[in-house]
């Protein structure tokens, strides 16, 4: 608790820090809240023997955790508790024996773990554990400890860019250093706590620049599951998780599975989770309108309005840079049975900052929100041209060839090669079903060149056979595959080498998708 009292204190000052390198909330006020709900677990315990003391916490930060630090803290103290679980009292190499287990569960709940965060501070504590498994005491040990963070605490800026530019040190790993400080000053005898009305130190004075925010929302969840989510099933949701946002921190307890993403498309992430069990808490915060009320307006330096600008809705993560990389300003993530809504749309309109926006849908599903979302652009001054693109692969067809200067010369380009271009999928059916007259038999390979089912078949290479003579690849000189996440290297190996030997003329290209449902998307020139 003295921990929780110590942080609150320097609540204000980590808030202002927590500009970079992601403003994605408040640091000090998600830290605090983590530690606040675990200090009302233990408040609420009538026995305190030390495996429900430990419970106590792993719940109650569990319950408590908002916001990418609070998420990570959560876990850095379930680790920490569930390493201790078994024993009757704890020594000074018991403690930091715990720490080792807080660091792996810490960084095994992110999905792309960042250094020069707050977990650097708990992978350098582990890092000295050999030192400070030889001290003799809890004062010694928590007055290493503190020095040891504060010590990585100052190189965080040299770990992360985005601090060293704004020339701050990381939110969250200046709390974790608080708390552990915390625990110093109650070793050292100074054990009153007060948790309420704390008096909050001034934060000094720190520059904020302005942010380019690729995802808009900061979403949290804590999910009740119906049944035990298996490693594959997990699997699946961190794929999805990754291909729909980033700063993902995602994690198993018990029966509770909890969230921190930042995403354009927070409704899409509630959705799928709702199929895992029931929702006991939801959090979703603006970034961008959190980062423009915290920037003075002395700072910001308006963008130069474009001529022309585009916007594409992108399946999956590798589809996105290669749009992004062809020229295209800004992606809305979406695709085939994860729709992103008309403000998702508007919102990227918005943000491409141009007088004349192209917009590729890239779905039949989506054209519709897309003109609802040119209508609404147009009032604000926006002219906004829907290409009717209905796959990704006309899309990145258009930004290869279009051409021109203008925009009457732009569309006409993209209007002449769009026909033109020959695109085809292969999906796996997931039930027994009719398709345009066929019977569908479940984990058949679908076979699609643009809507029309081509073949269907457990044997890949029977359906790749029927696509590629449906297409006369034989005449075609470029064959580009998109891999999605769920394709196996089995089954490209299968793509690859069969291709390869039936069209040796044609040049191939594997790229990594990372689209969902389907494993292959291809594009034929």
């Amino acid at each position: 608790m003295k921990g929780t009292e110590n942080l609150l204190m320097h609540r204000d000052e980590i808030n202002a820090l927590n500009v970079f390198p992601v403003p994605d909330g408040d640091t000090g006020s998600n830290m605090s809240s983590t530690m606040l709900e675990a200090c009302k677990y233990l408040e609420n315990l009538s026995d305190t023997k030390l495996k429900n003391v430990l419970d106590a916490i792993k719940k109650g930060t569990l319950m408590g955790a908002r916001g990418n630090s609070g998420v990570i803290l959560s876990q850095i103290f379930r680790g920490f508790c569930e390493a201790l679980e078994k024993k009757n009292k704890i020594t000074v190499p018991d403690f930091v024996k715990a720490i080792k287990n807080a660091k792996e569960v810490a960084y095994k709940a992110v999905l792309r773990p960042v250094e020069g965060t707050i977990l650097t501070v708990v992978r350098i504590l582990d890092e000295r554990s050999k030192e400070l498994s030889s001290i003799e005491n809890f004062e010694e040990l928590f007055q290493r400890m503190e020095e040891i963070s504060h010590e990585a605490v100052k190189m965080t800026p040299l770990l992360l860019p985005k601090l060293r530019e704004a020339n701050v040190v990381d939110a969250g790993a200046k709390g974790l250093y608080y708390i552990i400080q915390g625990f110093k000053l109650y070793a050292q005898g100074d054990t009153t706590i007060n948790l309420e009305g704390v008096e909050t130190k001034p934060a000094e004075e720190i520059t904020i620049a302005p942010e380019e925010l690729r995802f808009q929302y900061c979403t949290e969840l804590i999910v009740r599951a119906k049944k035990k989510i298996s490693e594959g099933e997990k699997a699946k949701l961190e794929a999805f998780l990754n291909e729909i946002g980033d700063s993902i921190v995602f994690f198993v307890q018990d029966d509770i599975a909890k969230l921190h993403v930042h995403t354009n498309n927070p409704g899409n992430v509630i959705e799928r989770f709702l199929e895992y069990g029931e929702l006991l808490k939801v959090k979703i915060d603006n970034m961008k309108e959190q980062h423009e009320h915290v920037v003075s307006e002395r700072y910001e330096k308006k963008r130069e309005r474009k001529k022309v600008a585009y916007v594409a809705v992108s399946p999956g993560e590798g589809i996105s840079r290669v749009l992004l990389d062809l020229g295209v300003d800004e992606i809305v993530s979406g695709g085939q049975s994860m729709n992103p809504s008309m403000a998702d749309i508007l919102d990227a309109i918005r943000r491409a900052n141009a007088e004349h926006v192209i917009v590729f849908p890239n779905n039949s599903n989506i054209i519709l929100a897309a003109e609802q979302a040119a209508k609404i652009a147009e009032n604000e001054g926006i002219t906004v041209h829907v290409v009717k693109t209905t796959n990704v692969q006309e899309s990145i067809a258009a930004m290869i060839y279009k051409s021109g200067e203008e925009i009457e010369e732009i569309l006409e380009s993209i209007k002449q090669v769009i026909p033109n271009v020959i695109s085809l999928s292969i999906t796996i059916a997931v039930r027994d079903s009719k398709y345009a007259g066929e019977r569908i038999k479940k984990n058949e390979y679908l076979g699609f060149m643009g809507k029309e089912l081509v073949a269907h078949n457990r044997n890949l290479v029977n359906v790749l056979n029927k696509l590629y003579e449906k297409c006369n690849l034989g005449e075609r000189e470029i064959l580009t595959v998109f891999v999605g996440f769920e394709a196996t290297p089995i089954e490209q190996s299968i793509v690859e080498k069969y291709t390869k030997k039936k069209y040796p003329n044609v040049q191939l290209e594997f790229i990594d998708g990372g689209q969902p449902h389907y494993p292959f998307l291809m594009m034929v020139e």
